[in-house]
């Protein structure tokens, strides 16, 4: 049977997850207190009154799915809606009842229910090692739309370059100059499916207290505005703090760069994250040489693959 998440799942979830991502959880790490928090106050009741509200006027933040079976919690995934597609960020089963459809069953759900959002295409990551994902994923008609990877450092690495006059803190005004910027670098195919778009920069105070999580962002402006920038965001459901895909633009220097992921690294590290995290697409390559100068390394590869709803 799917349904959606209770709160009295969340343990189960957690566990699910440590099982079905073992990779990403030795690098990044859910924090178990802070993950059944996190699902607490999803069910607080002005939480679930923005959500519900959200979802009447055709704006869904999420829906989590499980499968029970057996009288306990056996499957389960997440779904995101970003501007044109659905966002599958996690497909995981109990290894004792696989074989019997139960991704393919969530996914299914999560198609319909993307489909009904009035969106055109659903998309999820796998990790290019995961084969056995992949052929199922491509089974039901997912085709690759871009390749991307994990990057991490710690916390206490060595730092390299130094600050920049250039760089300042983010204001909601850059978001659309800053969209511009991506845009250039992003490959066409990808911006049909997953177009950038201002309000992902412009970040959410609504995720951020039911996250329980602090954010900051920079740009790099040689005063004719952004070129550059780069988000950091620390939660108590990760024992990670985690950085955007960098968005640098032909006008920033290397240097410039390197100390806007300076920048980014020294506040995770002021917020307690013993290590900091990131996906960036192949196609970012300013991103990628920044991020490597600021000491971080590709840890893991992963595939982002997509089909229409319809």
């Amino acid at each position: 049977m799917i349904r959606e998440l209770k709160k009295t799942d969340a343990t189960r979830v957690f566990e699910l997850l440590k099982i079905g991502f073992p990779e990403e959880e030795a690098l990044i790490g859910t924090n178990p207190e802070g993950f059944a928090k996190v699902v607490r106050r999803l069910f607080r009741w002005d939480t679930q009154f923005v959500i519900r509200l959200l979802r009447l006027f055709g704006r869904p933040i999420y829906r989590f799915f499980v499968v029970e079976e057996d009288g306990k919690v056996v499957a389960t995934t997440l779904l995101s809606f970003p501007e044109r597609s659905g966002y599958v960020s996690t497909v995981v089963v109990d290894p004792a009842y696989r074989r019997r459809g139960l991704a393919q069953a969530l996914l299914e759900r999560a198609r319909a229910v993307t489909q009904a959002t009035g969106r055109r295409y659903i998309v999820l990551d796998v990790l290019s090692q995961n084969a056995a994902a992949r052929t199922l994923y491509e089974r039901i008609g997912y085709r690759p739309l871009r390749e991307g990877a994990l990057f991490v450092r710690d916390a206490n690495a060595p730092l390299t370059g130094g600050p920049s006059t250039a760089i300042r803190p983010f204001r909601p005004r850059d978001a659309r100059p800053l969209v511009e910027v991506a845009r250039r670098s992003t490959p066409p195919e990808v911006l049909e499916v997953l177009p950038v778009a201002e309000g992902a920069l412009r970040g959410s105070s609504f995720v951020d207290r039911v996250l329980e999580s602090a954010s900051a962002a920079w740009v790099v402006d040689h005063g004719q505005g952004p070129e550059g920038h780069l988000s950091a965001t620390a939660t108590r459901a990760s024992n990670s703090g985690h950085v955007s895909s960098p968005i640098i633009g032909e006008g920033v220097s290397a240097p410039e760069a390197i100390a806007l992921v300076r920048t980014a690294i020294d506040w995770c590290v002021a917020q307690g994250a013993p290590r900091i995290a990131t996906r960036l697409p192949a196609s970012n390559v300013r991103g990628r040489a920044a991020l490597l100068e600021g000491g971080f390394h590709e840890a893991l590869t992963d595939q982002t693959l997509y089909r229409p709803v319809a």
